[in-house]
């Protein structure tokens, strides 16, 4: 989402939203996501509680299911987030807590983080910690559990260079030991096609290294080009230990065409290499024994195109607030075989207020 052209006013007493998310892409997945989110005061206005619920009904006959010769999958997928913020002076801490379940897998993670401005605000110091213990199950299969371990860091830092231009820089560090792979996905090995049919050879289970570490940079920025109108753009390049690597550039234009309206057209584009044991093929196991039929993991290359406007309507105590966004995807895959591209449109509707 664009940065607004005016920093939102203070919420009176807490804020109240509700929406739905819709995704559905070419290769027959759609997933529709009703989403809730409180956040109140606790005493004073320097104490919020925040709670957010959402759930991701999932629905998907994709490449990766037809290889495997299995129907239409069905999931829900339930996740709630409490988290509580603290302002005090120039400094704030937040700490929130995430639990995500479905049938095949269960997730815990744990927030901490804190900011300190300095130079009369002009300068953000901002840092957090987070930990994640997942269990990998699969589905008509009691005795599969496998553990996930996460856990990394992120700081940043924001300056207000002039009236009307921001400037920042993060860098974000993480890790993760355990099972990755897919315990549905299987891999053809001797196979002209690359496919799990009767032209393999063997059809052997996807084996991902258990280890891995991520290290992101990103550097944002954001220019007032008048009153009621601001382009930012951002740059985020990503480097792992399983040698993937990724660009990310983006641009979005912000204008506000009336009072207390937003509007931001934004276009990003995505680019990454393949990791280093993926094979479109594999006809003997691949470097350290490891297989792949992940396609997240291939070369591949992504241009989003997303419109979404929000608007407040002053009451007499609080606000009501509406918003919508419209966005479409291009993935092209440029060695998968059974898929080349994709395209995803995403429509998000929301209603709230302040209170």
């Amino acid at each position: 989402m664009a940065l607004v052209l005016a920093a939102e006013p203070a919420p009176i007493g807490g804020q109240l939203r509700g929406g739905i998310y819709v995704r559905s892409d070419s290769d027959r997945t759609t997933v529709i996501s009703p989403r809730a989110h409180v956040r109140q005061q606790l005493g004073s206005p320097q104490t919020q509680l925040d709670i957010s619920y959402s759930l991701d009904a999932w629905t998907s006959a994709s490449v990766d299911i037809r290889t495997a010769a299995t129907p239409i999958v069905r999931e829900n997928r339930h996740e709630g987030v409490v988290g509580v913020e603290r302002e005090r002076g120039n400094t704030a801490w937040a700490a929130s807590y995430r639990f995500s379940h479905e049938p095949d897998y269960l997730a815990n993670s744990a927030t901490l983080g804190g900011k300190l401005d300095l130079a009369q605000r002009t300068i953000t110091l901002a840092g957090r910690l987070f930990g994640a213990l997942d269990r990998v199950g699969r589905s008509g299969d009691p005795t599969f559990r496998e553990p996930l371990q996460a856990g990394g860091a992120q700081v940043s830092a924001t300056f207000v260079l002039t009236k009307t231009t921001l400037l920042q820089f993060a860098y974000e560090l993480r890790g993760a030991l355990g099972y990755m792979a897919s315990p549905y996905r299987f891999v053809a090995v001797g196979s002209g096609d690359g496919l799990c049919d009767e032209t393999a050879e063997f059809c052997l289970p996807e084996v991902h290294p258990r280890r891995r570490n991520r290290h992101a940079w990103v550097l944002r920025g954001r220019q007032a080009l008048h009153r009621k109108v601001s382009l930012g753009a951002t740059y985020r390049f990503y480097y792992d230990s399983w040698q993937l690597r990724s660009h990310t550039a983006s641009v979005d234009l912000a204008v506000m065409p009336a009072r207390g309206a937003t509007l931001a057209l934004e276009y990003r584009h995505y680019a990454q290499s393949s990791a280093f044991f993926y094979r479109s093929r594999y006809m003997a196991p691949g470097p350290g024994g490891y297989f792949t039929r992940d396609r997240e993991l291939s070369s591949l290359g992504s241009q989003r195109l997303a419109l979404h406007g929000v608007y407040a309507r002053p009451l007499k105590r609080g606000a009501i607030e509406v918003g919508a966004l419209v966005a479409g995807t291009r993935i092209g895959y440029d060695d998968f075989v059974g898929l080349s591209r994709v395209f995803a449109l995403e429509l998000s509707a929301m209603l709230g207020g302040r209170y």
